[in-house]
């Protein structure tokens, strides 16, 4: 009798485990199951932000070429409209009075010291015109400094 209850407990703890390791894989079957469908929809969400940033991207491009376009039109249309007629002959004269009023300035300010002989002569106009008045060295000038140079120059020798 114990030999068959033995049997009997045996078949029962197998049959026990069966069942449970039966739940156990239906259970991991449907924990799989969700996952993939959590899964497909986290995939399938993240493809629509991507697909819709790629459009994005798409369009603004394709407007940044739009506008491009419409500025090379543009810009050609105003060379063209500047370039032709009393328009064009009136911006060539400015074009070309700009550049000799800006020569003129740079050769007047280009020299860094600038001694006029008097007061009279055309030195002295560019001596008003200048930027840098102080360094222009007028006639009653030229004195004043040769003096303060040979001061200066005694003044070195006698400190040696």
């Amino acid at each position: 009798m114990n030999a068959i209850a033995q049997r009997v407990r045996e078949r029962y703890d197998y049959q026990l485990k069966q069942e449970i390791s039966n739940r156990e894989r239906t259970i991991d079957i449907q924990v799989d199951k969700a996952s993939d469908a959590k899964a497909t929809r986290l995939a399938a969400h993240k493809l629509e932000k991507l697909q819709a940033w790629i459009s994005a991207l798409e369009s603004r491009q394709k407007l940044r070429k739009q506008r491009s376009e419409k500025f090379k039109s543009d810009l050609f249309w105003f060379g063209q409209w500047i370039g032709s007629g009393r328009c064009g002959i009136f911006f060539f004269i400015c074009g070309i009075l700009i550049s000799a009023t800006a020569t003129v300035v740079a050769i007047i300010n280009l020299p860094t010291n600038l001694s006029c002989p008097n007061s009279k002569s055309l030195c002295y106009l560019v001596y008003q015109m200048r930027f840098n008045n102080q360094s222009v060295i007028l006639p009653q000038q030229a004195k004043d400094i040769l003096a303060e140079y040979e001061r200066n120059k005694t003044k070195s020798k006698r400190r040696k």
